[in-house]
């Protein structure tokens, strides 16, 4: 994938924890006003995009291979008002009985190969934060979720995960198997993408 060379993140803070003396000059209730008024602007860009809010802060969108494109935001569990974006592929061709991410990871390791969190600790540094996090779904996550829509590039991707684990002395999950072997074996089965809709309570846009 290309990189856009001309991106810089901004907004964005080293780590995801603040000090105690931090916390101490952040307005809790303005940091999450922030949050939930500049969050409207995600969802719009999201929704012109094809995609549909799947719980409070989560969005998908269902492509040709039957493969959902997933966009998570997370924010830090402890309050310090910073949150990271998770992405993942998640093949409906694949039995599950919960949620899970069968490929991806997060935003900045994406973009700069780092974890990175975004700021909302006031009205100013979210807009910043989420006008940056947009820029970057539509310089790099976006065209990602367009590359990995073919077989070969899941396969591929696949295939390198597989390597990956097994250089570290492991192995790919069962549900990460269960996918390489149904496209290897072109495999499909419509019940079991029925199976998933139901399991999943997939929002109606996506149930076709």
């Amino acid at each position: 994938m290309n990189k856009d060379k001309n991106f810089v993140l901004q907004g964005n803070v080293n780590g995801a924890i603040r000090s105690e003396e931090e916390l101490a000059h952040i307005d809790k209730e303005t940091a999450d006003n922030a949050f939930k008024h500049q969050k409207k602007k995600l969802d719009a860009f999201l929704q012109q995009r094809g995609f549909a809010k799947y719980k409070t802060n989560s969005y998908l969108r269902r492509n040709r291979l039957e493969v959902l494109e997933y966009i998570d935001l997370q924010k830090e569990h402890y309050g310090s008002k910073t949150f990271t974006v998770n992405y993942a592929l998640i093949s409906l061709y694949v039995p599950h009985s919960f949620f899970s991410f069968d490929l991806g990871g997060r935003l900045g390791n994406l973009i700069c190969n780092k974890d990175v969190w975004w700021d909302y600790s006031n009205e100013h540094i979210a807009e910043v934060s989420f006008d940056n996090i947009i820029e970057a779904l539509e310089s790099f996550l976006l065209p990602w979720f367009t590359e990995k829509e073919s077989i070969d590039s899941i396969r591929e991707e696949l295939i390198k995960a597989q390597k990956e684990c097994e250089n570290h002395g492991g192995c790919l999950s069962d549900i990460q198997k269960i996918w390489l072997e149904t496209i290897e074996n072109n495999s499909k089965d419509e019940r079991i993408v029925l199976g998933n809709i139901e399991t999943l309570k997939l929002p109606k846009k996506l149930t076709k």
